[in-house]
């Protein structure tokens, strides 16, 4: 069984501000790139800009751990 590589991948979204476990997806970009992205100012009136680094196999799996990522850390609060 071989392993499978993992890169880095930037994951931007919108999040909930109800209870931050809710996350939204805009895009998903290979590369280490979140401290690049300038996240404008928020017009929302129930969302947050969001962007955040995943390492994974793939865009889908870096998608996956960034949805995990918000719920588990919306239940801290």
């Amino acid at each position: 069984m071989t392993a499978t590589a993992t890169q880095t991948f930037t994951v931007i979204g919108l999040t909930l501000d109800v209870d931050s476990t809710e996350l939204l997806i805009a895009a998903v970009l290979p590369g280490p790139v979140a401290d690049q992205i300038e996240l404008l100012a928020t017009s929302e009136d129930d969302f947050t800009r969001w962007a955040e680094e995943f390492d994974a196999p793939d865009p889908d799996s870096a998608a996956a751990l960034a949805y995990e990522h918000c719920r588990s850390w919306g239940d801290e609060f």
